[in-house]
């Protein structure tokens, strides 16, 4: 059995004074949320390859033994969204060894592809209000997710919300809202988990995948809530997400976000499914508390940089002005030491450099911010 043509896309965002239309892009600006600043947001309008300054492929087979092999030439932007294609197409190993044991390397090929991005490294945040507006492909074999994971430490002490995942359980369809954070044993997650059957929504109305819908994540210091159209999927408490060496992924680190299609593992058998298997998100956006302009949140000078506890000459720099802000340190004489993009959280490393004086830039689209840090 197939469940095709399953839309998971947004519905109106609140505010706005004319309907969207149900069955495309949501061409309209950002809404206003009071109390909120737009952080980052990516609406996928320009047509292309999606913007390397936000986004990175992940390549290969990556996780859970899963069918597919990741590469970007599976995802683009095309009439104001990111579409992903699942294809059924065999593509050679590189990483094959006849006498493998990993799963990564004995298999001689893959026989499907796909994609997955990431802001790792280019776009993180630390708390805040996320939107995103998708469709996806919900046969059998599939698996599309939308998710986000710490942007420092290993899996899963780092920690992974997955504000969607779609794959079934048995023949039943159902949506997935999870947290997972460390145990005492290395790579081992526990997991705040809760499902709702697909089921659940089109029994109350017959249209409901014709229509949009919106995913969101809360994050603040207390709580992370997952909902599906103002449904609530799953309200996790911070206070007890707490990896087993007594640190808080939820509150001690920034995080990233991914999306990506899977192709089997628990997405299920895809043998059956018509390809290609289409994933699409309208828009990723990301909202924080405070002031809503990025000339207000420049005029607060809202950053600061503090050395890393017991590495002498590591600095950690902490902005929420602009995502596409970069870092620029200079010697004392005027000398550039170093430039590079400055996310939420970003690690400045002059233990390779001399004891003394150094000037720090924040250079935002706004304007730059300038101080002064002693090695």
């Amino acid at each position: 059995q197939l469940f095709r043509g399953f839309l998971l896309l947004a519905m109106a965002v609140p505010g706005l004074a004319a309907p969207i239309d149900p069955l495309a892009p949501d061409n309209s600006a950002p809404a206003t949320i009071s109390g909120m600043k737009l952080f980052w947001n990516d609406e996928f309008k320009v047509d292309g390859k999606p913007d390397a300054k936000f986004w990175s492929s992940e390549s290969g087979f990556v996780r859970n033994e899963e069918l597919q092999w990741y590469r970007s030439q599976n995802a683009a932007c095309i009439g104001g969204v990111l579409r992903f294609e699942g294809r059924k197409e065999r593509v050679a190993n590189p990483k094959y060894s006849a006498t493998g044991s990993d799963w990564k390397t004995k298999r001689q090929y893959a026989e499907y592809t796909s994609t997955s991005l990431t802001t790792s490294g280019k776009v993180s945040w630390k708390y805040g209000h996320l939107e995103i507006r998708a469709r996806l492909d919900g046969q059998f074999g599939s698996w599309p997710a939308i998710w986000t994971l710490g942007a420092s430490g290993e899996w899963p002490t780092n920690g992974e919300v997955d504000i969607m995942e779609f794959y079934p359980s048995g023949t039943t369809p159902l949506f997935h809202a999870n947290c997972a954070w460390g145990t005492a044993t290395r790579w081992n997650a526990a997991w705040n988990a809760k499902t709702r059957p697909l089921s659940e929504f089109t029994s109350k109305d017959p249209d409901w995948l014709k229509k949009f819908h919106l995913l969101t994540m809360d994050w603040t210091k207390d709580s992370v809530v997952l909902k599906l159209d103002n449904t609530v999927m799953n309200a996790a408490s911070t206070a007890k997400m707490v990896n087993n060496d007594g640190t808080k992924p939820y509150t001690d680190r920034a995080q990233y976000g991914l999306l990506n299609l899977a192709i089997g593992a628990n997405g299920g058998d895809p043998s059956k499914a018509v390809f290609p298997m289409v994933f699409e998100v309208d828009y990723f956006r990301v909202y924080q508390p405070g002031s809503s302009s990025l000339a207000e949140r420049l005029a607060a000078a809202d950053w600061k940089i503090r050395a890393t506890p017991g590495i002498a000459g590591q600095f950690l720099v902490e902005q929420e002005i602009d995502p596409s802000a970069r870092i620029e340190v200079l010697s004392a004489n005027g000398r550039q030491i170093l430039e590079q993009p400055a996310s939420a959280t970003t690690r400045i490393d002059l233990r390779q450099n001399p004891s003394g004086i150094y000037l720090v830039r924040l250079k935002t689209s706004a304007g730059t911010l300038v101080t002064k840090i002693l090695r």
